[in-house]
């Protein structure tokens, strides 16, 4: 579970990196009025990338609780 959502945090990372140079891009070649627009890709990227670095840090500390209760119940 560790490695998806590692993998999920990388997506998403690179997906709003990409997208800001696209978004920039377009503000460029159209100008601001119709690009503006292309700015909310990369913010809904860089949220979600938030979002799963915040979601595996909990679920990292609730594996060690898991495991720690696992070693005061002698499992």
């Amino acid at each position: 579970m560790e490695k998806i959502a590692r993998f999920m945090e990388l997506f998403w990372l690179v997906l709003a990196v990409l997208t800001a140079i696209w978004a920039l891009y377009i503000l460029t070649v159209q100008g601001w009025a119709a690009g503006k627009v292309w700015l909310l890709f990369p913010a809904v990227c860089t949220a979600m990338w938030g979002y799963r670095r915040f979601m595996r840090g909990r679920m990292a500390q609730w594996a060690e609780r898991q495991r720690m209760e696992d070693e005061r119940n002698g499992r």
